[in-house]
């Protein structure tokens, strides 16, 4: 079972355009864009909650910086901890590990 959470299809940076930083006003505005655009709910997690937006290609693998395309909405923490690791199908169980101990 795999949850489908809305979110940008992803985007590469125009290899011609001038490098641009991920900061300041601009990037809370597209903050804001985002959440408005596709909700609270983490492509990373799938809960509610999320504050920030989260690259789906990440900017290191030469993602677009700036647009909508290539954002999601995402908590703070799971932003971070996702790094420039794939997005991951989110609703897919974990195992709790707790069957070692039976």
């Amino acid at each position: 079972m795999t949850m489908n959470l809305p979110h940008g299809p992803g985007a590469f940076a125009d290899p011609d355009a001038k490098p641009e930083r991920w900061g300041g006003r601009k990037a809370q505005a597209y903050v804001q864009l985002t959440l408005a655009t596709y909700g609270d709910l983490c492509i990373n997690c799938g809960r509610p909650g999320a504050t920030t937006a989260d690259h789906i290609i990440p900017r290191a693998d030469g993602g677009a910086v700036y647009d909508i395309d290539n954002l999601g909405p995402s908590h703070d923490k799971c932003n971070y901890s996702r790094g420039r690791k794939p997005l991951r199908p989110v609703g897919i169980p974990v195992e709790s590990g707790m069957g070692y101990f039976t």
